[in-house]
């Protein structure tokens, strides 16, 4: 299939183009204010030489990317949650991959991934189930409007994922190599789960467009599926539920049954913890893989399973202690499933 629309601009291009435009803009003013060719090109190459050296020294000092100074200037403290996912939204393409022949090719599975701060102040406002299905709306959406391909008759995926890594106020666009599956079957047959800080909705079904919820604390799922390679009607598919999660944490009992349930002081969590210092927002997140519930950290102070910090996603059993963070004075929940 041709594609016949504009090749969308990728980041990387994008900063070489504005740093093209920015020297050639320079050029232009150096050229005015000397008003000869030859002393503005020298200016140009002088000042590109000590812009040069300074990075160099600041690299030996060890100023490089990963600096915190460096890490700090990267963000931006004036976005929040919603206003990262927003901005996100609109920069889909930018995972789209251009053939030699012009067309492109979009991943059915792509991570956003945001600062664990940012995705906090999000799920205050909208449970992150929403935001996946919307996310993924939206992807299968610009995918249709770029004529993009994709494999036919897959759901297209987008999974909201913690990366501390990400500048507060920014985000990134990755294509999951690994997508989760697609069916309470696969799970048995030994099928991956998600991937560590990955927002999932339901018991292993993919994240989708149509998330709505039932009474009892399902969800349904319509898969958004890319209109510009399939037809009919998405279907509609629901969670089977999983065993029962229950958190006693001094004496107060937490229980949840959904896949994908966040812990944490927040009220808008499905397992509500003690107000602690030592307790986030939204500490954790559990979600059921094949029977088993498993626990991903995210909170920054950590948590203990069993006295032994966790640093991954681990499966969590009946019987199991987990403490919400580092300090002894921290609470502690017994875990009792089923």
């Amino acid at each position: 299939m041709a594609y016949r629309g504009t090749v969308p601009l990728h980041g990387r291009s994008r900063r070489r183009w504005l740093l093209a435009a920015g020297v050639a803009t320079v050029w232009l003013v150096l050229l005015i204010g000397s008003g000869s060719l030859v002393a503005s090109s020298a200016l140009l190459f002088l000042l590109g030489a000590v812009a040069a050296g300074v990075v160099v020294v600041l690299r030996a000092y060890g100023f490089g990317r990963d600096h915190p100074w460096v890490h700090h200037a990267a963000s931006r403290p004036w976005r929040d949650g919603r206003d990262v996912l927003r901005v996100a939204l609109r920069h889909f393409s930018e995972v789209f991959i251009v053939t030699p022949q012009g067309s492109l090719l979009a991943p059915n599975a792509v991570e956003l991934r945001m600062n664990p701060d940012d995705i906090e102040s999000l799920a205050e406002l909208i449970d992150l189930s929403v935001v996946n299905a919307s996310a993924a709306e939206a992807y299968a959406a610009e995918v249709a409007a770029s004529s993009a391909r994709v494999a036919a008759n897959v759901p297209l995926e987008v999974c909201v994922v913690a990366d501390p890594a990400v500048p507060p106020g920014r985000y990134r666009l990755r294509q999951r190599a690994a997508p989760r599956a697609t069916s309470p079957a696969a799970d048995r047959a030994g099928a991956a789960g998600p991937a560590e800080g990955v927002y999932p909705v339901g018991g292993g079904y993919p994240v989708s467009a149509g998330v709505g919820p039932f009474r009892d604390g399902r969800t349904k799922s319509e898969p958004a599926m890319a209109p510009a390679v399939t037809a009919g009607a998405a279907t509609v598919t629901e969670s089977a539920l999983a065993p029962v999660l229950r958190l006693i944490t001094n004496g107060e009992v937490a229980e949840t049954r959904v896949s994908g349930a966040r812990a944490g002081r927040s009220g808008a969590v499905e397992l509500q913890l003690p107000e602690d210092p030592t307790v986030s927002r939204v500490h954790a997140t559990f979600t059921c893989t094949g029977g088993e519930w498993r626990i991903t950290v995210l909170g920054r102070n950590g948590a203990l399973l069993n006295g032994t910090p966790l640093t991954t996603e681990h499966v969590v059993r009946n019987g199991d202690a987990i403490r919400w963070g580092q300090q002894s004075s921290a609470p502690v929940s017994a875990v009792v499933i089923g």
